[in-house]
């Protein structure tokens, strides 16, 4: 009895291990040759050309005003990303993002957001085609922490494989962004003061060129 059940359990393995070697072609390595969780920091730098902002505050001399404008100053600033993620296929990352970059002048954000991102080609080991788009929230108006910003953006680039788990990206995208600036009194040549003040929002669109390392 002993050997038919030693006899049936050494024909199991046997069974198992050709399955695994018809799996891996013969190798026993692993059968994905990429990650499963990906990690990573970006930095951007984020030229900004179009502004549209509105505010309505109580003046120092008591009035009610209601301000809206849109211009298309060209504004330079900055963003560092650090992301988590998860390599749903070949192709397909999800991955969540956070850091602190510029908006503005004077205007600064840490965002939270979520990223799609599609990669051309079958093979993961060697340099692919990306697009990508993302949306979230953000921190802007750190006096009033629950009064959430938000961004979002589309883009592409190209992503350079160094090995089977180190990969460098160069991307570039739109962004835009929608904050809680603070708003300026050209009368009294200063800020209004939050108790005078009623509604402060703005959009920013702007151009992103970045440079990422994934792990």
């Amino acid at each position: 009895m002993k050997c038919k059940v030693l006899i049936c359990l050494l024909s199991l393995v046997s069974c198992l291990s050709t399955a695994r070697e018809r799996e891996t072609g013969g190798n026993t390595a692993s059968v994905r040759d990429w990650p499963r969780f990906t990690f990573g920091a970006e930095t951007s730098y984020v030229l900004t050309f179009m502004n549209y902002s509105h505010f309505n505050f109580i003046s120092a001399d008591g009035d009610r005003r209601d301000e809206r404008y849109t211009t298309f100053n060209v504004f330079n600033n900055g963003q560092i990303l650090v992301h988590a993620g998860i390599n749903v296929s070949k192709n397909v990352n999800l991955a969540v993002y956070t850091g602190y970059g510029g908006v503005y002048k004077e205007e600064r954000m840490i965002p939270l957001s979520l990223r799609a991102t599609w990669l051309a080609g079958d093979d993961p080991a060697k340099n692919r085609w990306l697009v990508f788009c993302s949306a979230g929230t953000g921190f802007n108006d750190f006096d009033k922490p629950s009064k959430l910003s938000a961004e979002a953006r589309i883009g592409g680039g190209y992503r350079i494989s160094l090995n089977r788990v180190a990969k460098l990206d160069f991307l570039a995208g739109f962004q835009e962004t929608y904050t809680h600036p603070l708003a300026y009194e050209s009368d009294a040549g200063d800020y209004v003061p939050a108790e005078r003040l009623r509604r402060n929002e703005a959009w920013f669109g702007a151009l992103t060129f970045g440079l990422a390392l994934v792990f």
